[in-house]
């Protein structure tokens, strides 16, 4: 018995042109890993290049997005008002946000990371004994963040203190 010829044609493989170096190659796009990673790492670069702020537009290193008189986490100046700090939110707890981050990097520098009720010591919250919205907005930063006005209690701790619960 005689075996029947198979009647397909033989394969072709295409052959192209790398974009990048020009060599000839049988992958349809590149001739190497290198060549595909020069052509797109220029199409979508993963780093920005040195640009402008994006508030003023003064030049500025790529790393950054905004230059030093306009970066939103700039530490803050103790001597102003809470008025030159506070946003222009509706809501205080947004409004006052910038002080709350001021008082609980200060409270941390200071004191150690347990409550100061409890001794929960693996997860605090800073909070103010006065609060943020009783002091007129002429008053200091340093008055209202002072260490003095500062307490570090655990989340249940602080909760049983926003409620009148609890006097620390």
């Amino acid at each position: 018995m005689a075996v029947a010829a198979s009647t397909r044609p033989p394969l072709r493989i295409a052959v192209a042109a790398c974009p990048v170096c020009g060599r000839t190659t049988k992958n349809p796009k590149f001739c190497s890993r290198s060549c595909a990673a020069k052509l797109n790492n220029v199409l979508a670069p993963k780093r920005r290049p040195a640009g402008n702020c994006s508030v003023c537009g003064s030049l500025i290193p790529r790393r950054n997005r905004y230059c030093n008189d306009h970066r939103p986490n700039k530490p803050l100046d103790r001597s102003q008002p809470i008025s030159a700090v506070a946003d222009g939110s509706d809501h205080p707890a947004c409004r006052h946000a910038r002080l709350r981050q001021n008082a609980r990097r200060q409270y941390l520098a200071t004191y150690p990371r347990s409550c100061v009720r409890c001794g929960y010591d693996k997860h605090i919250e800073v909070c103010h004994k006065r609060s943020l919205t009783s002091f007129p907005l002429d008053t200091p930063i340093s008055v209202v963040n002072s260490l003095d006005n500062l307490v570090g209690p655990c989340p249940n701790c602080h909760w049983e203190f926003d409620h009148g619960l609890l006097q620390l």
